[in-house]
This record gives structure tokens, sequence and C-alpha cells, in this order.
């Protein structure tokens, strides 16, 4: 597994992204689509808009399945969006978890094994 760091974003960009991220919540509420409601964003930073839409959906995959016990096919119609993209960021947020999880470990014990073996 590759060294992973989260970006450090500045407390500017940190704003932009939680007001974002509630943006698409509400449009999402309020009934649009995860792309209407993605659309509706206004960030210029590319990269940062990109990783705000990443973390949207994974947050909307979060609340409606693992918190509301919503189905994925419901979920999926709710957002209009392909069963097949809620499953790849599902596997995105498995990823992440074992990728904080593994840096965690690093950090709270730098000397110790490395690996399954």
């Amino acid at each position: 597994m590759p060294d992973f760091k989260y970006k450090t974003y500045s407390p500017e960009e940190d704003i932009i992204y939680s007001e974002s991220i509630a943006k698409v919540r509400d449009a999402v509420g309020n009934g649009l689509s995860f792309n209407e409601a993605c659309k509706t964003l206004e960030v210029e930073d590319i990269s940062l808009k990109a990783f705000i839409v990443s973390d949207a959906l994974k947050i909307l995959i979060a609340d409606l399945h693992y918190s509301r016990g919503i189905s994925l096919p419901d979920v999926a119609d709710k957002l209009k969006v392909s069963l097949k993209t809620l499953g790849i960021t599902i596997n995105e947020m498995l990823e992440d978890v074992g990728e904080s999880a593994a840096q965690e470990y690093r950090e709270m014990d730098p000397d110790g094994p490395i690996g399954h073996a």
C-alpha cells in the first residue's frame, strides 16, 4: 500500500467545502439529482470541487444507506446515479477507511511490522 496523505486545506477552503457539502445535501433533499445538485456548486478550484463532489456522494451514501437503511437500488434511484457508480464509490470509501487505519497505525507504532506476513 503506498504512503497516503490527506491534503490539508486552508481555513477558507474548509469553509467552501462545508458550505458546498451542505448545499449538495440540501439540493438532493429538495429533489434534485446528485449531478444536478453538484452543478449548483460555484467552486473555482477544480481539484477542490472534484474532492467536494466525491465526498458529497460518499456522505450521501453513508447517510441514506448506512444510517437510514435505504437499499442501494433506492439510493441510486433517489440520487439518479447508477448502481455501478454507487459500487465504485463504496469501494473508494472502504479504501479510504483502510488507508486511514494504516496511517493511524503507522503513526502510533512507527517501528511496528508492516504488511500481512
